[in-house]
C-alpha cells in the first residue's frame, strides 16, 4: 500500500474512532480509553514523515511500529474494559486492518 493512502487510513481511523466514542454511549474508562487511541492514532500520523504528515519526526518504520502498537492495544480493549457491542467489533475490525497496513504499507 502506498504510504499516501496509508495516512488517509490513519485519519480516517482516528478521527472514526474519536467520533464513535461518542456515538455509542460508551462511558468510564472503555470511553476514555478508546477516545485516547483514536486521538493517538492522529498524532502519531500527524507526527510522520509521509505525505500527509505535518512534523515528519516519525520514520516510516517507527510509525509502522506504532501501528502494530496501536493494533495490539485494540484487540485488548474489549477484554480490559466495558465497552458497548458496537465498539467490541470495531476494535477487532480495526485491530485487523491496522495488521494489513504494516504487512502491505510500501516503505517508499
Amino acid at each position: 500500500m502506498p504510504t499516501f493512502l496509508h495516512g488517509i487510513a490513519d485519519y480516517v481511523v482516528g478521527l472514526g474512532m474519536v467520533l464513535l466514542a461518542f456515538a455509542s454511549g460508551a462511558e468510564g474508562p472503555g470511553f476514555a480509553a478508546y477516545l485516547a487511541l483514536g486521538l493517538f492514532a492522529i498524532v502519531y500520523a500527524l507526527l510522520t514523515d509521509y505525505e500527509l504528515g505535518w512534523r515528519p519526526i516519525l520514520t516510516m518504520p517507527a510509525h509502522l511500529a506504532f501501528d502494530a502498537g496501536f493494533a495490539v492495544a485494540m484487540l485488548l480493549l474489549p477484554i480490559v474494559f466495558t465497552l458497548p457491542v458496537m465498539l467490541v467489533w470495531t476494535s477487532v475490525i480495526i485491530a485487523f486492518m491496522a495488521g494489513v497496513l504494516v504487512a502491505t504499507t510500501k516503505m517508499r
